[in-house]
């Protein structure tokens, strides 16, 4: 027993008191007896109220089940599918336990109610208007839905579906889902259709729903056939023809024709499929598949590139492929997400790291990581690891890693660093700079050696020459370095030299830090002298008080780089950068063949015999997950790519320009063909400002959902978004659109506006939505018939279907069905009974008051009698 409102039962004590006090005080004349009675009655009454408001309820398993079949008549079945439908139903209805209540619902375009379920078990009369009404599609999951509605209550609840499987519109998916959750069995009778010579248009995909002007697409039909024969399979754009080609077909073939075209123009194309010309084709309805693409403008993507006068080679042929670049130097890069949501995609050719602020850096990954935009980075002498892209968020974004592929540590190196800790260092320049030779020791190899020396008016060797093993240890012993004293870079030039000097490596590297004037005279001699023993030296000034022209001048005559008026924010990417180029491991200037080892869109008519070779490139490792469609000779990553959050990176290891592709450039065709579809195919989906549309489409319905932004980076919310259907059939490809209906879009979540269309009939469907003077539009397409003859089943598809509703795929031949569910328990309510006792004591309560009435009444009715 349970019990709605228990705690009120509390009050039959107090009740009953207080009906006792009631009765003991009553000074009504009748006598003791009835008296007694009427108390008794009244006690019983009170106890039964209190009861009912209580509310009591029990549970009440029943054994009692009911099934109802779902006969699929659509034209996949045909009349022999049919008859073997009905045939079934009838034997396993007839095989059921007596008193099961069995009721018919058969669907196809449509579901309709055969009989609701009764005790009759032969399945009624498949009428005509039945069989011939909307056959042309399968909507399994609308019969599934009808039959969960007709169960009635207190009965397990089972529905038994006759079908080959084949769907063409609605989820029978999903109402399996809601059939579970609703506590319906479902099970399954495989019942295959009947073969006829039938050539079927399975679907016409695009590769892309939207693109830029210029831009490939390729249209992919799917071609089913249960015949064998010859015929034709004709492309239409916008109505007009504009490819034809012969097939052939096998039956239980298969095939995909894959149709290419270059939409010049923005514009909402249709592309229809049409097979034609196949002798003995029963099924003329399903020859025709639809296609819907939106062309948009051409795509503009920023080129920043590092080395001036060397853009122009890629911004001239982007021109000519319809790609417009806009170029810009690395400190040109906008600083605020508003302007960088502008462009399409990002290109950063052989720029390095310490020429990008870290707000930059920051910037670009939001803006691909969450604005979907597209990022190519180019190699050069300062790109990926020579660029000082370690621990930055450029590289976290990158398809491959920068630092060198373990087979390439193989000659030893010895680097020395060379730190200022002068008073004027202190603060977040000390912190900074320990940081910045904490993450260059850890791009060495474990084999390579080490040292850190840091000088005031004196020098103090904090790491002594090392081999780098214990990184940790040697991170400790830098933490150590504190700021404080004056400025002399002599003695910490002598500690670097005596230590790298002490070990054999073939390549001694330094690296010089200050950020003021330093006492002392002679160091560009110094430098020099080093340089003839084998130890270049490279200098960094912080801030604008270091010795600029001392610096420069010690550099050049070390054989080193010099980095002038540094950001101490970008120590780190310039010790890193200066590194990696100094150890000579991750450049390979040497000419070589790109070789294609994975098919993608990038490398649509790469033709390896005729491409020229490239002269160089940066060396990186490939990410787990990235792809990799170009490698070197040396199966290093040539061209990488892969998506990081909304948007996609793609690297190019060699360069774009004179110094490594100056041959792609002047002697080979394709250059501009491989760096356009490199680019397209990595810049951001085109899309409609800020506003963006997209479609769900179920059944007969199709759900519209428009995203709408203030800006980069904020929704706009209350708006009045308005949304226009208009529709062309599929039997009238080429004509014009005809507008069905419009409607206001409901706010559904920040930003999101959302509405329902119901679909007509097969053809093109275009919406069109508008929010004050901003506009987006898109398309679907609801295919003609897309039933088949081939007479075969999808058993697989049925399985997961029944495992999803606790059912099971039974065989065609199945004399009766598995033992259903057990007992169904359900709530009984207690009340109607409570209510039906309390009116038998309100009239007995009645009596007793009016006992003189009551004899009254019963000696005229004997009086009657006599």
């Amino acid at each position: 027993m349970d019990w709605s409102h228990p705690r009120l039962l509390l009050l039959i004590v107090p009740a009953l008191a207080l009906l006792g006090a009631l009765h003991w005080w009553s000074s009504h004349p009748m006598p003791v007896a009835r008296r007694h009675a009427l108390f008794g009655v009244r006690a019983l009454l009170v106890v039964l109220v209190l009861f009912a408001l209580a509310g009591p309820a029990f549970d009440r398993r029943s054994t009692k089940e009911t099934v109802i079949f779902v006969l699929d008549h659509s034209a996949s079945e045909g009349a022999r599918g049919v008859q073997a439908a009905t045939a079934a139903a009838n034997r396993l209805s007839q095989a059921l336990p007596a008193g099961t209540q069995v009721g018919f619902v058969s669907t196809a375009e449509k579901a309709a109610v055969l009989r609701l379920p009764t005790g009759a078990q032969t399945v009624p009369e498949l009428t005509p208007d039945i069989l011939t009404g909307g056959g042309a599609e399968t909507d399994l999951a609308a019969g599934v839905a009808l039959a969960r509605g007709l169960f009635p209550p207190g009965a397990a609840s089972r529905v038994v579906l006759l079908t080959d499987g084949y769907e063409t519109r609605g989820d029978l998916e999903a109402a399996a889902r809601e059939a579970a959750l609703a506590g319906v069995r479902l099970d399954a009778v495989p019942i295959a259709g009947e073969p006829r010579p039938d050539v079927r248009a399975v679907a016409l995909t695009p590769s892309k729903a939207r693109l830029h002007e210029g831009a490939t697409l390729e249209l992919r039909a799917v071609v089913e056939s249960s015949l064998a024969g010859e015929g034709l399979a004709r492309l239409f754009e916008n109505g007009i023809e504009v490819e034809s080609r012969r097939l052939t077909v096998a039956s239980g073939q298969t095939q995909t024709l894959v149709f290419r075209r270059t939409p010049e123009q923005r514009n909402l194309y249709n592309y229809r499929v049409r097979l034609e010309g196949f002798a003995g084709d029963r099924v003329p309805a399903n020859n025709e598949a639809l296609a819907l693409v939106e062309v948009r403008g051409r795509p503009l993507l920023l080129y920043i590139e590092g080395e001036e006068g060397e853009a122009h080679y890629l911004t001239e042929a982007m021109a000519r492929e319809g790609v417009r670049l806009q170029v810009r130097s690395p400190q040109a890069l906008p600083e605020a997400l508003t302007e960088l949501n502008g462009f399409d995609g990002v290109i950063l050719s052989d720029v390095a790291a310490h020429r990008l602020s870290e707000r930059a850096m920051v910037l670009l990954r939001d803006y691909v990581e969450k604005l979907g935009g597209g990022l190519v980075m180019i190699g050069g002498m300062n790109s990926f690891g020579v660029g000082g892209y370690y621990r930055t968020p450029i590289e976290e974004m990158l398809p491959v890693k920068i630092r060198a592929p373990d087979g390439e540590e193989r000659q030893s190196v010895a680097l020395g660093m060379v730190i200022d800790r002068s008073g004027s260092m202190s603060g977040d320049k000390i912190e900074l700079c320990k940081s910045a030779a904490t993450a260059t020791i850890e791009l060495i190899g474990k084999q390579d050696y080490v040292t850190v020396v840091a000088f005031d008016s004196e020098a103090r060797v904090v790491v002594p020459i090392t081999k780098r093993g214990d990184n940790a240890g040697i991170a400790s012993q830098i933490a150590t370095i504190n700021a404080g004293g004056g400025t002399n870079i002599y003695p910490g030039m002598t500690g670097a030299r005596d230590a790298l000097a002490s070990v054999k490596a073939k390549v001694k590297h330094m690296i010089v830090l200050t950020d003021g004037q330093s006492a002392g005279s002679g160091y560009e001699a110094l430098s020099a002298q080093y340089k003839a023993e084998g130890i270049t030296v490279s200098t960094v000034g912080v801030g604008n008080d270091a010795d600029m022209q001392l610096l420069q001048a010690m550099a050049a005559a070390g054989g080193g780089q010099c980095y002038t008026n540094v950001d101490p924010a970008a120590v780190t990417r310039i010790f890193t950068q200066d590194a990696m180029k100094h150890m000579g491991r991750l450049v390979r200037e040497e000419q070589f063949a790109a070789r294609a080892v994975e098919r993608h869109a990038m490398l649509k008519g790469w033709d390896a015999a005729h491409s020229p070779q490239l002269l160089g490139y940066v060396k990186t490792t490939r990410k787990a997950t990235a792809q990799v469609p170009l490698v070197t000779d040396l199966n290093d990553p040539l061209l990488a790519h892969w998506r990081f959050g909304l948007g996609r990176v793609t690297a190019f290891t060699s360069d774009c320009k004179s110094r490594w592709a100056a041959l792609w450039i002047t002697g080979w065709p394709g250059y501009s063909q491989f760096w356009s579809q490199v680019l397209r195919e990595t810049a951001r989906d085109a899309e409609s400002g800020e506003m963006d549309l997209r479609f769900e489409v179920a059944g007969d319905h199709a759900r519209v959902i428009v995203d709408a932004m203030e800006d980069a980076a904020h929704f706009r919310n209350n708006a009045k978004v308005e949304a226009e259907l208009s529709f062309l059939p599929a039997g009238s490809v080429g004509s014009a659109l005809k507008p069905l209906t419009r409607q206001t879009l409901e706010q559904e979540a920040s930003g999101r506006y959302a509405g329902q269309f119901d679909l007509r009939e097969p053809g093109l469907y275009l919406v069109r939505a508008t929010a004050g003077g901003q506009m987006v539009s898109g398309g679907f397409v609801r295919n003609p018939s897309g039933e088949s003859a081939t007479g075969r089943v999808q058993e697989d598809f049925l399985k997961r279907i029944c495992a999803l509703a606790g059912g099971q795929l039974l065989a065609a031949d199945a004399a009766q069905l598995p033992p259903g569910q057990q007992a169904r328990v359900e709530m009984v309510d207690v009340a109607p009974i409570l209510l039906g006792l309390m009116l038998v004591l309100f009239l007995a309560d009645i009596a007793l008051r009016r006992w003189d009435n009551v004899l009254g009444f019963i000696e005229s009715v004997r009086d009657w009698r006599r």
